[in-house]
C-alpha cells in the first residue's frame, strides 16, 4: 500500500448539549500546486491526491518554513462538533513534522 492511499484516522466521542457525537480526524499527504506572496503571509493552494480536490489557504506564515511548488505537506480534516450552516469540517494545513501552517472551514 502506498502513502497516498494511507490515511491516519482518529475517532473521538464527545457530548454536546446531552447528545453524543463521534468526530473523525483524517490526516493525509497533499502536494503544493500554487504559492503567491501577499504582504504579510503567503497564499498556498494544495491538491489532495486522494480526492483530487484543491484547497486554498490564505494566511500561511512567511518563511520559515520554506514551501516550494511540488512539496509534500499534510492536510487534516476534522469533523466539527457543532452545526454551522453549510460548514461541516475544519481543514488544517501542516508540515510533515506536524507544525500547523493555516486552517479553514468547508
Amino acid at each position: 500500500m502506498n502513502d497516498i492511499d494511507t490515511d491516519v484516522i482518529q475517532t473521538t466521542e464527545t457530548e454536546i448539549d446531552g447528545i453524543k457525537k463521534k468526530l473523525r480526524k483524517v490526516k493525509r499527504k497533499c502536494t503544493v500546486v500554487r504559492i503567491a506572496q501577499a504582504k504579510g503571509w503567503r497564499n498556498v493552494v494544495v491538491l489532495d491526491e486522494k480526492t483530487k480536490r484543491k484547497y486554498f489557504f490564505g494566511k500561511v506564515i512567511n518563511p520559515p518554513p520554506e514551501i516550494n511548488l511540488g512539496d509534500e505537506l499534510y492536510i487534516g480534516y476534522e469533523d466539527l462538533p457543532y452545526e454551522l450552516p453549510g460548514i461541516k469540517q475544519k481543514i488544517i494545513l501542516m508540515t510533515l513534522d506536524g507544525f500547523q501552517l493555516d486552517w479553514t472551514m468547508v
